[in-house]
Parts: C-alpha cells; sequence; structure tokens
C-alpha cells in the first residue's frame, strides 16, 4: 500500500511540474519603456510603477518623468471586475462582468487581495478623480501603431480608442499620492 502511495505522488508531481515550471514571471518595466517601444512588450506580462489617475473617460497609467509622454496607458482590470468607467460615447464599464475580460484572444484574471482593495479606494471615487501610486502586473496590448498629424501613436483602446492597454491583474503596492 505504501509503494503504491508514493508511486501516485510521483505521477501527480510530473503531471504538475511542467505546470509549476512554466508559470509566467512579469517583466520589469518603466512605463517610459512601455511607451517608448510598445511592440515588444505586447502581449506580454509586465510589472510596471507609476501613477494611477481614474475617473469621468479616465483610468490612466502614467510617469511625468517621461520624455515621450503620450496619452499614458489606458487601464482596465482583469477577470470579472469593471472599470466602471467611461471609456466613450456615453459607454461605461459595469462594476462586475459575466465571463472574465478577454483581450486579443487572451483571457485575463485579477488578484482581490489587500492591496487591491486599497487601490479600490483610492482610484474608485463617486462624482470625482481617484488617484494613487502604483505598482501593478498586468498584461500589456500594444494596439496598432498608427501615424497621424503630431506624430506616430500606438492606439485602440481606452477613451476615444486613443491608448495601448495594461490589463491589471494584481495590484503590488497603492498607496496615495
Amino acid at each position: 500500500m505504501n509503494y503504491l502511495l508514493k508511486a501516485a505522488f510521483a505521477t501527480l508531481v510530473l503531471l504538475l511540474l511542467p505546470t509549476i515550471c512554466s508559470a509566467e514571471e512579469p517583466v520589469k518595466v518603466s512605463v517610459c519603456q512601455v511607451l517608448s517601444d510598445p511592440a515588444a512588450y505586447n502581449h506580454k506580462l509586465i510589472e510596471v510603477s507609476g501613477d494611477v489617475s481614474r475617473g469621468f473617460e479616465g483610468f490612466t497609467l502614467t510617469d511625468k518623468g517621461c520624455k515621450k509622454q503620450s496619452f499614458g496607458i489606458w487601464l482596465e482590470i482583469g477577470g470579472r471586475i469593471g472599470s466602471q468607467v467611461m471609456y466613450c460615447c456615453g459607454v461605461t464599464a459595469e462594476p462586475k462582468r459575466k465571463e472574465p475580460l478577454v483581450v486579443e484572444g487572451i483571457e485575463t484574471t485579477i488578484l482581490q487581495d489587500r492591496a487591491f482593495d486599497i487601490f479600490q479606494s483610492l482610484t474608485l471615487r463617486k462624482g470625482d478623480y481617484g488617484s494613487a501610486r502604483v505598482t501593478i502586473i498586468g498584461r500589456y496590448f500594444s494596439g496598432e501603431k498608427q501615424t497621424l498629424p503630431g506624430g506616430t501613436f500606438w492606439m485602440g483602446y481606452g477613451h476615444m480608442g486613443m491608448f495601448s492597454l495594461l490589463v491589471i491583474q494584481q495590484i503590488v503596492t497603492a498607496q496615495a499620492e
């Protein structure tokens, strides 16, 4: 009997080992790096720190230190939690989704823990803008490269489709600015 338990345990470890070993580690990157080369981070899991602003027609991650500052990076919350932000033309993201958020065929998640609760309390304020200094782990989507008068931009998400996108999957830290 003892032999069978050991064999079953060994089999279980061998079956789970590829899953455990293939856990994706986020790439640590700055907001400035992402904005200067969006294609390099497309679909990657990244860890990034910056300033979040959340309110009417805005839910963005920026860094005032960036030399080439676009509009920033649009944020969305992964999994089934909606951002509750109006992103265009009277359309507001609901507080809850029926299904997890899927972007470009990639299903996202969100870790709802104490850091997430702090983030929500700092940034989600009725009738007002909320802000926080954060470190986020999330899936980045560059959008499409567009050449317009005034320069080349990566667009397709957020308010009027003017942003690239970071889907928040974990709040590492959040504090008042």
